[in-house]
């Protein structure tokens, strides 16, 4: 389509990536004006990759997230700095928000502008046109004076902390729009079209990609990040760049959000499906990865009494043979992915207790994902 421009979301980070060794884990601290602890959380690396399946569009390419250059534009709270806390930073939704601070959509210009932090007695969160006095801002930069650096063991790109800095420069505007930074959005978003070629399938426990066009209101190709949403995450879990996962039968609404802009609902079919199988020993070489480190449910560091630093077959108990902690569900039941607490853990945006895993991460990835549920379709067993 002439004019256009094809993307596809890399999720904008506030939480955003943990470190290697324990990117999709919760941690054990609680940060008053960061990231808390969360229980039951696991991981899962990129496992048995997507097998010949009905696709539609192309294989995702990848906008710039700090796009550079250009001659700064408009942007407001809404569409410019919300959806930095909401695309990827699950620690401060939901229920149980990270240090009772909520980001979410609705409440978050009230509980940052001209509220006292709770680490830092006297200093507010985001004191209007002062980026420097705002513990905001101290929090996202190196050694703060108090607790860690958000996120947590990485950071912001240099545009997006570009663009919180010149909402706060700006005087903090709930509404009110103002000058982007030259390192945040290229412009503004006036169409984001999903690009189909007829009806959208995905079979379960499979992968597939899909793409966005994104145009300004001139009709111009623009770069940015989309937020992309299912209607039943447990049917179908999208991922940060569009990647689709057919969870379990059934048929839901799929869009591609930015800038305040969301494109027309496309409708997914999930259909049954009898994928490859995954075995225990990927799972735990995953989990050995990612959750077995100091600090991320090891021993004497055990949220919600679950550890992966145990031998296999003790591992295996835990997770098939045990509920999970706080609600009444089991954390694995074999063959049935939407009765076990960690795929809830993994692909529901505010789940029953706590918050999405990764902790203070972007949401999984579709692939890492897929072994966990390919694990659990066939059989969960100990193998």
């Amino acid at each position: 389509m002439p004019g256009r421009h094809r993307t596809n979301s890399s999720a904008l980070v506030l939480c955003a990536a943990l470190s290697s060794a324990c990117q999709l884990v919760s941690l054990p601290e609680q940060d008053s004006d960061g990231a808390m602890s969360d229980t039951d959380g696991t991981t899962a690396e990129p496992g048995p990759t997507s097998g010949e399946v009905p696709t539609t569009g192309e294989a995702p390419t990848t906008g710039p997230v700090d796009p550079s250059g250009g001659t700064p534009g408009e942007c407001d709270f809404p569409g410019a700095v919300q959806p930095i806390f909401t695309g990827s930073c699950s620690c401060h939704a939901g229920g149980q928000p990270a240090g009772g601070l909520s980001l979410a959509t609705g409440e978050s210009f009230a509980a940052l502008v001209n509220v006292e932090s709770s680490q830092a007695p006297g200093v507010l969160r985001v004191a209007p046109g002062d980026p420097a006095s705002s513990f905001l801002m101290e929090k996202l930069s190196p050694a703060p004076s108090v607790g860690q650096q958000m996120p947590l063991g990485g950071m912001l790109s240099e545009g997006q902390v570009a663009t919180i800095s010149a909402w706060i420069a700006a005087g903090a505007p709930e509404t009110e729009v103002f000058a982007c930074s030259s390192g945040g959005q290229e412009g503004e978003v006036g169409e984001i079209e999903l690009e189909v070629d007829g009806p959208v399938q995905v079979l379960v426990g499979e992968t597939t990609p899909l793409t966005a066009l994104v145009t300004n209101e001139e009709g111009e190709p623009v770069d940015v990040t989309l937020t992309w949403t299912s209607s039943a995450e447990l049917t179908l879990y999208v991922d940060g760049k569009g990647v689709l996962l057919g969870v379990s039968p059934g048929t839901v609404e799929l869009t591609a959000s930015a800038g305040g802009v969301t494109s027309a609902p496309v409708t997914v079919a999930v259909v049954d499906h009898d994928p490859p199988a995954a075995t225990f020993t990927q799972v735990r070489a995953l989990t050995d990865q990612r959750c077995a480190v100091s600090g991320c449910h090891v021993d004497g560091v055990e949220p919600g009494d679950l550890r992966f630093d145990r031998e296999p077959d003790r591992l295996w108990e835990e997770l098939i043979e045990d509920e999970a902690e706080q609600v009444d569900m089991p954390r694995v039941q074999a063959n049935a992915p939407t009765n076990s607490y960690l795929m809830h853990k993994l692909v529901l945006r505010t789940p029953a207790v706590g918050a999405q895993m990764p902790i203070g991460g972007s949401p999984i990835a579709a692939a890492e994902a897929q072994v966990i549920l390919r694990w659990i379709l066939s059989g969960a067993e100990f193998n």
